[in-house]
């Protein structure tokens, strides 16, 4: 059942589902292009794989307040501005859902305070405390 068709490219979409262009527009016109070849090397798909393993595939943030929520992503809990030898370091990497990525970068976006007081939370849920 085709419901919708992409303004970009004119694929045909179903109900709910996300054109895989938009991903590659934002990676040509605003994604910084060494994240882009970082986030399409075979060394971050590595990564993400064991992160994901560690994790058994759930959100991390949400287990560690009692919730059971599928993750899909690895965030870096110190960005890779800020601590650019992390970024392909597994301690530096937890797993999460769309929605609890868009919440931890609200909080890291105000900066300052609430971005440490964030960092610290997601650090002690990656060491287990």
């Amino acid at each position: 059942m085709l419901v919708k068709i992409c303004d970009n490219c004119g694929r045909r979409l179903k109900q709910n589902e996300s054109c895989r262009c938009r991903h590659r527009l934002y990676d040509k016109t605003q994604r910084n292009q060494e994240k882009a070849k970082l986030y399409h090397s075979p060394a971050w798909s590595k990564i993400v794989k064991r992160v994901k393993e560690r994790a058994n595939g759930l959100d991390e943030y949400e287990l560690a307040n009692g919730r059971l929520c599928k993750g899909n992503l690895a965030h870096h809990i110190y960005t890779i501005e800020d601590r650019p030898d992390l970024k392909l370091t597994l301690s530096n990497l937890i797993y999460v859902s769309n929605a609890t990525h868009n919440m931890i970068h609200g909080e890291y976006e105000k900066g300052g305070e609430q971005k440490q007081k964030m960092q610290k939370k997601l650090m002690a849920i990656r060491e287990g405390r």
